[in-house]
């Protein structure tokens, strides 16, 4: 999974992307860069599964964050074709805006983004439609009527400034645009970097109710500066120094939560007896054969079954042995959705 962090410059875009990733911010040169991490999804349930079955090691599901240069400010033209590029290829963006400074107006920074990510769709839509036409003038026909209406809707919607995210596109209309890669089609998240003082007095709550009432995404607000002090810390030292900020889960595990809530992303296991546990992502809803094929291509192509036991199954009858005579092991076919937290033992043959 890949989320992009961007925004308007001096927002505190790196600050926040050195507190998820642990990396060192003075080591950075801030210029244009593009800056990359990644890092294990924190996941108890894959702690836990490592204690019952104490293999040689555990594997945790990664999330990928990407730095990327800040947003145009009230600019005509659209972001640089590197950066456009590398938000494009997001499942996500994490948009952050400053409310540390005082001068600072975070309500109109993020109508400032939207805004510009509308403009680079609009360019997309707006240039496809015209060798739609063309094509159309030529003779060609085929999904091209419906590929043109649907674009016609895009640019309409684009034209005002808004996200497409919000439309209801049909299934065919959704596939048709998917490959556009509209940044406006993506989950947004609104990170609001609030100074160390709101942090203290308890003003988090407050921004993020300011924001999620813009209706864009999912907000949360974080003091970013104190969120990269959390992350230099040893692990042991966390806790005390948490606690004195009020803070009650660092940026990094809920961000990641709010992630999949918004992606509508689950986690599955597999346990390779005594070598491996290892946590994997994939959207709520797959069947058991693609689940297959995000291990490995063979078993999605030579799928027989699932043997399927929920993590909490597991976990009360406390060995994959015992569940299975107690029933609570299952086998799974082709149509089964994985459900978040299964542990799966593919059968393939190939």
């Amino acid at each position: 999974m890949k989320a992009g962090i961007t925004g308007l410059p001096y927002s505190g875009k790196t600050t926040l992307f050195c507190a998820l990733t642990g990396q060192n911010y003075n080591k950075f040169s801030h210029s244009k860069d593009i800056h990359v991490g990644i890092i294990p999804v924190p996941d108890e349930r894959l702690d836990r599964l490592f204690e019952v079955f104490q293999p040689k090691k555990k594997t945790y599901a990664t999330m990928e964050y990407f730095d990327i240069a800040g947003s145009s400010v009230g600019s005509d033209r659209a972001m640089e074709p590197q950066v456009l590029q590398t938000l494009r290829n997001a499942d996500s963006l994490i948009v952050v805006l400053d409310a540390f400074d005082e001068s600072a107006d975070p309500e109109t920074d993020v109508l400032t983004v939207v805004q510009d990510f509308a403009l680079n769709d609009l360019i997309i839509a707006t240039g496809r439609l015209e060798r739609v036409e063309k094509e159309l003038h030529s003779g060609k026909s085929g999904q091209l009527f419906t590929e043109q209406a649907v674009l016609e809707t895009c640019r309409d919607i684009l034209e005002r400034g808004d996200m497409l995210i919000g439309h209801d596109f049909h299934p065919e209309e959704e596939k048709l645009i998917r490959g556009f890669q509209f940044l406006t089609l993506k989950p947004l998240l609104i990170v609001v970097n609030i100074s160390e003082a709101d942090l203290t007095s308890g003003m988090a709550k407050d921004y993020e109710k300011r924001f999620e009432a813009l209706g864009y995404s999912a907000c949360a607000a974080f003091c970013a500066e104190i969120e990269m002090e959390i992350a230099a810390l040893d692990p042991e030292d966390r806790p005390e120094f948490m606690e004195s900020m009020g803070i009650r889960e660092p940026a990094l595990g809920r961000l990641i939560r709010m992630s999949y809530e918004h992606l509508g992303l689950i986690s599955f296991f597999t346990v390779v007896g005594t070598e491996e546990v290892h946590a994997w992502t994939v959207h709520k809803g797959a069947k058991a054969p693609e689940c297959a094929g995000i291990i490995h291509s063979d078993m999605e192509r030579g799928f027989i079954r699932a043997e399927t036991v929920s993590y909490n199954d597991l976990i009360q009858a406390g060995s994959l042995r015992d569940a299975r005579d107690h029933g609570l092991l299952r086998i799974e076919g082709k149509d089964y959705p994985v459900q978040d937290g299964d542990i799966l033992t593919i059968r393939f043959s190939v």
